[in-house]
């Protein structure tokens, strides 16, 4: 630091201290304007590190440091990764100057930064410094001139800009000074300054040491103002997204919160009675609920994929949880409940697929979908809802299936079929779970009736509940009603373990995340897969045969949410379309994790809600620009709804839907194992 006082850098470390005592005063403000305490929040991490911190810092440096989902939006994640990047870069530059000149080298003669490892440090430092400059011009011509219809507004974004701008420009300026000042033979290693020091030595004559001192003193101005002032800034994600990632790291995708465990408060004697599984204002969330609404940077990559706003639905991800999060920072006038308020609309609440597809994109962790069934489980409870879904609830009960269709006829097709129970055939490896659709469903009904035929030339030994199968009420957890899918699950689970069932296969993507993943937070540990890695793993032992030759032209696969994003089955779905279709099988644009829903999601299959267009005739409509003649699927309720679609395509011409296993059982030629 040529030319400046010698308590100049000093000063800096005052500056520094200043810095972070405001730094953590605006972070106390912040979070306990969202309730929550500093002491919480520190007992959850602690909390993190006793359950074994690996897991969490795993997900962290993915996200943070590694970018993951920042990355998925090329623009968005050059230009994120040039800030992040490149400060990153100069804050660690800036340190070993620090630590060398005040520490090792003042107290202990120790140098590190000479030679050629000091030549390339100056190298990278300018090149930060440009990445700096070029990431943020990134940012302001995409928030200021593109105006992409999903960013959300962020006023005090232009300071963050401007200081880190500010910040660049005047480290490379001071360079280009301290060159002309004091020129030495390696200056084209600091290049960046290098160019500068070209561009203005016509003004040498002009520069003076007042005018080092002040740009120096804006340099650190800018620098101290920005991470001090981070978090009053559209910066604050840079400490609130990394504590959020941290504290949702072990949730899995689609998971939802468990209000009570109806099972152990039963045995305790107790009862449902004061006891509320949603929540009818922000505030009443937990605190790790409330933080993660806090750390919301409304970017908009939830509105961007999410199939609800896609086809013109009343519900926008980003919008619902910026008014949840200004609802809880800012609470509005008046009493009742968020919706009597007129904070959110009931029909964005409904209109919610349960898709996870705006969770899984979102960088930040927040969990929409399962914030949204919370405030309908607030709704269900009460009993804030249309004739429909009350409809629904009813036929559950009283039916045991959400169609509403006599319980008895469950079984009937398969006895037709010859199926064996499991008080006829005990010792069966699998349980085959048919599920509400495939037992009442004519369409659907060939799809358990492929499974049967191939799961018997296999020879596998399977059977079934008969009669003593119900709903595993899926539908009636994502509509709300938490404490009746409980009991549900308490009857059903009781029914399995008393058959000694611990093996299951099952068709239906929703009954699998339900047996395999809901139950098992409530303490019911089976083992669950789904009729594709079966059948495929079946395949790849040679237990079923190669399939025939495919004349079919092009096939597709639509991946199931349920099954795919939420229970991470791709490939196996994948191998059996390949065996049927070989090289006619083609991707659809969106697939894998990027699936786009079909529309029955969230229970939504039994209702309607507002809407331009059908989220199922979009999803066909992707089908159809990739030139497919067969959509294979591998969930009944996405046949049903990608069929309609079909049906009602301009012409009635849309390509033919078929269940994976429907369209092996075809290519062996194996018959049905009974008529519809």
């Amino acid at each position: 630091m040529p030319g400046l006082p010698g308590a100049f850098h000093w000063l800096i470390y005052v500056a520094l201290v200043v810095c972070l005592v405001v730094a953590a005063w605006l972070f106390n403000r912040r979070v306990r304007a969202a309730g929550v305490s500093p002491a919480e929040l520190a007992h959850g991490l602690r909390e993190l590190a006793s359950k074994g911190p690996g897991e969490a810092l795993a997900v962290v440096g993915a996200e943070v440091f590694g970018q993951r989902r920042v990355r998925r939006r090329p623009y968005a994640g050059l230009m994120h990764l040039l800030i992040f990047g490149s400060y990153g870069m100069l804050t660690l530059g800036t340190v070993l100057i620090a630590v060398q000149h005040d520490f090792t080298g003042r107290f202990f003669g120790v140098t590190f930064l000479n030679g050629n490892f000091y030549l390339v440090e100056k190298a990278l430092l300018d090149t930060a410094a440009l990445g700096l400059l070029a990431g943020v011009g990134m940012a302001a011509w995409r928030r200021l001139a593109i105006r992409p219809v999903t960013l959300g507004a962020r006023p005090t974004v232009v300071v963050a800009y401007a200081a880190l701008a500010v910040m660049a420009a005047t480290g490379l300026l001071l360079e280009a000074m301290r060159e002309l000042a004091y020129p030495v033979s390696w200056s084209h290693w600091t290049y960046a300054g290098h160019l500068v020091a070209l561009a203005i030595t016509p003004l040498v004559g002009r520069l003076n040491l007042g005018a080092y001192q002040a740009t120096w003193v804006v340099h650190v101005l800018a620098a101290f103002i920005f991470m001090g002032g981070a978090l009053a800034t559209a910066l604050d994600h840079v400490v609130l997204v990394p504590l959020n990632i941290a504290l949702q790291s072990s949730r899995a995708p689609g998971e939802l919160r468990l209000p009570f465990n109806l099972a152990e408060l039963l045995e305790s004697g107790g009862d449902l009675e004061g006891v509320s599984s949603g929540f009818a204002n922000p505030s009443e969330l937990d605190w790790k609920r409330r933080f993660m609404l806090a750390s919301c940077v409304n970017c908009g990559r939830c509105e961007e994929v999410c199939p609800a706003n896609a086809a013109g639905r009343p519900l926008s991800p980003r919008k619902l949880v910026q008014a949840l999060k200004g609802d809880l920072l800012s609470p509005s006038d008046g009493a009742g409940d968020l919706f009597a308020r007129g904070v959110l609309d009931t029909d964005a609440v409904w209109s919610c697929l349960s898709c996870g597809a705006c969770a899984r994109e979102c960088p930040a962790f927040i969990d929409q979908p399962g914030t949204i069934v919370e405030m309908r489980r607030h709704l269900v409870e009460e009993g804030n809802v249309d004739e429909a879904k009350a409809l629904v609830l009813a036929q559950l009960e009283r039916n045991q299936n959400p169609l509403g269709l006599p319980s008895y006829q469950r079984f009937a097709r398969l006895a037709e079929a010859g199926v064996p129970t499991i008080e006829e055939n005990p010792g069966a490896e699998y349980l085959y779970w048919v599920g509400c659709m495939s037992s009442y469903d004519q369409r659907a009904w060939g799809v358990a009736s492929a499974v049967i035929s191939l799961l018997r030339l296999a020879g596998v030994n399977f059977a079934v509940l008969g009669e003593s199968e119900r709903c595993l009420g899926e539908c009636q957890r994502k509509l709300g009603d938490e404490a009746g899918f409980q009991m549900r699950s308490m009857e059903i689970a009781e029914t399995l373990r008393s058959h000694g069932v611990t093996k299951i296969v099952t068709h239906c993507p929703h009954c699998l995340v339900t047996l395999g993943r809901d139950y098992r937070s409530l303490d019911m540990e089976f083992q669950v897969v789904h009729h594709s890695e079966l059948v495929q793993s079946l395949l790849a032992q040679g237990r079923l045969p190669t399939p025939k030759s495919w004349e079919g032209g092009k096939l597709t696969y639509h991946d199931p949410c349920n099954l795919g994003r939420l229970s991470g089955v791709f490939d196996a779905p994948r191998g059996l379309a390949a065996s049927v279709a070989g090289e006619s099988f083609v991707e659809l644009e969106r697939s894998r994790e990027k699936s786009f829903c079909c529309g029955a999601g969230g229970s939504n299959y039994f209702y309607k809600v507002p809407a331009q267009e059908s989220v199922s005739g979009l999803r066909l409509a992707e089908a159809q620009a990739a030139g497919a003649s067969t959509v294979a699927t591998a969930c009944p309720f996405c046949l049903s709804m990608l069929e309609d679609a079909a049906r009602t395509a301009p012409g009635g011409q849309g390509p033919r839907v078929a269940d994976l296993a429907e369209l092996l059982a075809e290519a062996l030629g194996l018959e049905a194992a009974a008529a519809p």
